[in-house]
């Protein structure tokens, strides 16, 4: 028998995570991540499952309330020790009641199953449909860590190892660290990139004040790396470490030297930090499901694929629909999806 209930002990969930071998997890799923939500004003719930006091399942479900709806929404979770949808059946009822309680219009599971037909099924059995718009990242770029440097190296085209070894001998400045002047640093260029870029309105830029907080929360687990030239910072980024698996999140670049352009050693440098901190996966997040030139981030998607490893496709934001007033959001986000360009890979 599995029963649902609420966790509040920060040790035993990260605990659960850390040491349940997932095949894909983030920091999406953190305790740190609740935290940052309720700086944000948002509504938690942490529910857990047991099986005859055995911890099988932690799921992390935000309130969102918005105008166009309201809804549950949980982000690459839940996480799962036994079989995902056997489970799923079980409490999918528990979670309605609990959702129509709290007056939700819809759930929406933006899942770590991967993208295959057979869990595409495993959700429509359960009357969910495919979400209008994606949430977080669902076409992902993986790196293995558990590789020496040299091999990490080698394993980048040679015309792409030449801008990191150009950077270094043009004496490309690397700085590592989390000081204010820094962070300002990340935020600025991160506004002004988005602004000189976005002529498609694909996406927005984050906020200062939310950039601020996952420094406040994440402060142990978060890094801010920049390669500069001549005193001048032309790559910035950041990366979110939550155990064994290392999120390259935010960046900006306002390159001015494209010859040995400095985003590359950047990037490469980003990597061997996370590796010297024991990561043993390097997430590139969010990129394009295919290579057409047309998708609104394949440029940046292009750089990723470019320190070669492999593509991890999670399937589909998935929605269970709770009340009629769920079809205003389904409209408002089928409109945003289509002026944004976007479009998502189907299930293979």
């Amino acid at each position: 028998m599995y029963i649902l209930k609420e966790i509040l002990i920060k040790k035993t969930w990260n605990n659960f995570i850390i040491n349940s071998n997932f095949k894909f997890y983030s920091f999406l799923q953190s305790w740190e991540w609740w935290e940052f939500q309720e700086l944000a004003w948002k509504k938690i719930k942490r529910l857990w499952i047991y099986n005859n006091e055995k911890l099988i399942w932690v799921m992390l479900i935000i309130k969102v309330i918005a105008k166009r709806g309201n809804y549950y929404f949980i982000p690459h979770g839940p996480l799962i020790l036994w079989e995902y949808f056997d489970i799923l059946t079980e409490i999918i009822d528990d979670l309605i009641v609990l959702a129509e309680l709290d007056d939700m219009s819809f759930i929406r599971f933006n899942s770590w199953v991967k993208n295959t037909i057979i869990n595409k099924n495993h959700f429509n059995k359960l009357w969910f449909i495919n979400a209008p718009m994606h949430e977080h990242a669902e076409d992902t770029h993986l790196l293995n860590l558990e590789q020496s440097e040299e091999e990490l190296l080698k394993n980048i085209k040679k015309k792409d190892r030449y801008y990191i070894n150009r950077a270094i001998k043009e004496w490309v400045k690397i700085r590592i660290d989390n000081k204010i002047d820094h962070i300002e640093k990340l935020i600025k260029l991160h506004h002004n990139h988005a602004h000189r870029t976005n002529w498609k309105k694909t996406y927005s830029a984050f906020s200062s004040h939310f950039i601020k907080n996952l420094y406040k929360v994440f402060w142990n687990h978060i890094s801010t790396i920049s390669a500069s030239y001549k005193n001048e910072i032309e790559s910035i980024l950041m990366t979110i470490r939550f155990w064994k698996t290392c999120v390259y999140y935010i960046a900006a670049s306002d390159i001015k030297h494209p010859k040995f352009s400095p985003n590359y050693l950047c990037q490469w440098e980003a990597i061997k930090h996370a590796k010297q901190n024991w990561a043993n996966i390097y997430n590139f997040w969010w990129v394009s499901p295919d290579n057409n030139p047309k998708h609104p981030i394949a440029g940046v998607t292009k750089f990723k694929r470019k320190f070669a490893w492999y593509d991890y496709s999670l399937l589909h934001a998935q929605d269970l629909v709770l009340s009629p007033k769920y079809y205003l959001n389904w409209i408002i986000e089928t409109f945003r999806r289509i002026h944004r360009w976007y479009y998502y890979k189907k299930p293979e």
